[in-house]
Order: C-alpha cells, then structure tokens, then sequence
C-alpha cells in the first residue's frame, strides 16, 4: 500500500461506475492551489477571502460556517451542531459536535397523558430543541488549527446579518413552504418579510455573533447568548438551562482510518454513521465488481446495485450505529472483512429485495456539508445540522438564530 496517497473522505461521496481502480492521487501536500465546495454563494467568497489573506482551510470553515448561519438559515447554524474532520499538517483529527440532550430531558417527553406521540412535538417547538454544540465546535477546531484571529473570522458574518444580503428566490420559496408547519411557532415574526430580490437584515442575530466574536464561545455558553437562551426556552417550554449550556463541551475523537485499494481512507467515527457507511460500501462495491462490468453509469442496473448495497448498509445504521458515550457501536465488527463479504453476499442482482430481506432506513435532506483545502494540502471537511430545515422553528428572542 502507498500510505501516501490518503483518501480524506466525510458524509458525501460518489462510488466511481468503473470497475477499474482509479489513477493514482497526488499527496495533498502537492495541491497547487486552494479549493472551496460550499453551498451557497456568500459563505464561498467569504471562504475565499481568507485563504487569500493567509488564513487556512480551517480559518476559511470557521468563517463560512458563521456566514451559513446568516445566509443559509435552513441548514447552516449557530444552534445546531454537526461534524467536523481535518487533515492539517499531516495530522488526521476528527471533532464531534453535536447536539445534546438538556439535563431534564426524559424518556415519555413527546408523549401526551395517555402516553401516544405528540405529533411533531420532537420536530417543531422549543421542546425539540437540544443544547447547541456549533459555537462550541467552530472554536474548538480554531484552537487547535487556526492561524488567524477569531474575531477577524466571526466579522464577515456579522457584517452580513447587520446589513444583510440580498435573499435568493429558492430560500424565499422554502420559507413559504413552512408556513403551516411552523405556525405555532415564532418563525414568522423572524422570516415572514421575507422577499426575494431584497435586502434582508437580521439585527438581534448580528449583535449575538458580534458578541462571539469579542467574547468567543464564553458568551454563548455562560454569557448575555446564554441567558437568553435559557430565558427564552424556560418561557416557550423548552428544557435547556444555564447548566446545560456551561456543561456542554465539543469532543474530540479518533478519526477511521482504513486501507482500501492503494489508499488510506480517513474518515469520522461514530456518533457519525457516514465514515462506516462508506467504507462498508466501498469495499462491498469491490467485491461486486463482476456485477459491474459494463454496466454504464447511472443506467438501471447500476441504480438497481448501489441501491441493494445501500439497503443493508442503512439496515445495519439504524440497527447498531448511535451515540458511542452510549451505545456499543460494533464498529470493529461492521468494518470486518467477512463481514462485509457476507452482506455484498447477500445482495440481489436481478431483483428488489424484499423489506424482509433488507429492512428500509429513512434519511431526511436538511443538512448542509461544506469542503475546503488550502493551498498547503491542509483540508476541512465539514458536515453540521439543525436536523429539520429551519430546525425547530424557534427562534431564540433576543438572540435571532434557530
């Protein structure tokens, strides 16, 4: 194996159609220039304009994501949590931030007295919110790797929410679309002026990360953001205290690292289940590679496959993957060899299996992924949720972020 070539792979990626092993990948430390893979316009120059100033790929992630939570509310955030792998000076690290359960979260929260779901109650309200872990995270990963300072990364954001930014046609559109499922929430107050082609400003969400970026995650967990949050939740009925938030740390973990073909894949360990999905479905996609031949891309057939791999693939997610602080994992099991032979094994090549065979797992779209790498080979790749688009609806008074 060259342990050169290192894959640096996250939650997103395309299985190549070719049965072939792929050409071979120059080391990261030879990329000429530097690259941005963002979703949405302003958080993409922002990312640009500190790689030019000298910032890294890291400083670039820290200052886009805060870009996101302005300019991309569906997804990017301050009040979610999300995932976060680098590669920076030949050193693999991986950074856990998700969200928490508050302190007086209990088993039967979403239930009423007569012990059935609340509809929505675990996706729309207050009480659906978890204690944020983004602010936590984003400092986190500028401790250990940034170069720049952080009050010069969390501005460019500020700047946006204070004087605002031209509100695209598609963001106005799926603002609407909520309109009836956010009803009973504060959400309108927020975006409902919303209009496309107009300027649109968001004053108490500027004032919070101009307070991040003089203050640093201090103020969000212990400071003025905290009290508000705590105050505003303890009113609208949700469950996070001042304790929950001074509790809440970002973790660092190990990141997986896995031979295949001639590479090295680096990847995210659980609480994620993206890193052991992919490799699950890299090397099954190996095994199957008779199936493969002279299948043309993206035709039925190849659909058909990739879709019967992916089925045990998410079958095996939503039986054993969860919280590692938690639940035993079984990651070294899943990432066996012949286990993983076993379940390409099983994999019909002329029909659907059935739920049976292949029990189904769900996935929802509403959450954003951004990658970067400078032009010193260092690389950011970066994946962070409010779980549903728009979160819970919430919009924390006084603070101005969901």
């Amino acid at each position: 194996m060259n342990r050169r070539n290192v894959l640096f792979l996250f939650l997103a990626l395309g299985i190549s159609a070719c049965g072939q092993a792929p050409p071979p990948v120059a080391p990261a430390s030879a990329a000429p220039q530097a690259a941005v893979a963002m979703p949405e316009h302003n958080a993409a120059v922002v990312a640009e304009t500190i790689l030019k100033s000298g910032g890294n790929a890291v400083d670039a992630a820290v200052a886009a994501a805060f870009v996101l939570a302005v300019t991309f509310p569906e997804a990017g955030n301050i009040g979610g949590g999300g995932f976060m792998l680098f590669y920076v000076d030949g050193e693999a690290g991986f950074l856990d931030y998700r969200e928490t359960a508050p302190g007086a979260a209990h088993r039967d929260m979403f239930l009423d007295t007569n012990g059935e779901v609340i509809e929505g109650a675990s996706l729309v309200g207050p009480l659906a919110a978890g204690v944020p872990g983004t602010v936590a995270g984003l400092r986190a990963a500028h401790e250990r790797y940034g170069s720049l300072p952080w009050r010069e990364l969390v501005m460019p954001a500020v700047e946006l929410a204070r004087g605002g930014f031209i509100m695209p046609t598609a963001l106005a559109d799926s603002i609407g679309d909520y309109e009836e499922w956010m009803a009973a929430t504060n959400f309108w107050t927020y975006f409902g002026a919303r209009e496309a082609g107009k300027r649109f400003r968001q004053p108490e969400l500027a004032a919070t990360l101009q307070r991040i970026a003089e203050e640093g995650a201090d103020d969000f967990y212990r400071g003025e953001t905290a009290t508000l949050i705590a105050d505003y939740l303890e009113r609208a009925g949700g469950l996070i205290a001042l304790e929950d938030l001074d509790a809440y740390e970002a973790v660092w973990r190990e990141p997986l690292r896995v031979a295949w073909r001639d590479y090295e894949i680096v990847t995210v360990p659980p609480p994620s289940s993206g890193g052991i999905a992919l490799i699950s479905l890299l090397k099954m996609r190996d095994l199957l590679d008779a199936e493969f031949e002279g299948v043309p891309h993206n035709s039925p057939q190849y659909v058909h496959l990739i879709a019967e791999m992916e089925k045990r693939v998410f079958a095996d997610r939503a039986e054993y993957l969860g919280d590692p602080d938690f639940v035993d994992t079984r990651q070294d099991e899943l990432l066996a060899d012949d286990y993983i032979a076993r379940r390409a094994a099983e994999v019909d090549t002329e029909s659907i299996s059935t739920l049976e065979a292949s029990p189904p797992g769900l996935e929802s779209p509403d959450t954003t992924h951004f990658s970067i790498i400078d032009a010193n080979g260092n690389a950011v790749s970066n994946t962070y949720t409010l779980n549903w688009e728009f979160g819970a609806g919430s919009v924390v008074e006084g603070a101005g972020f969901l």
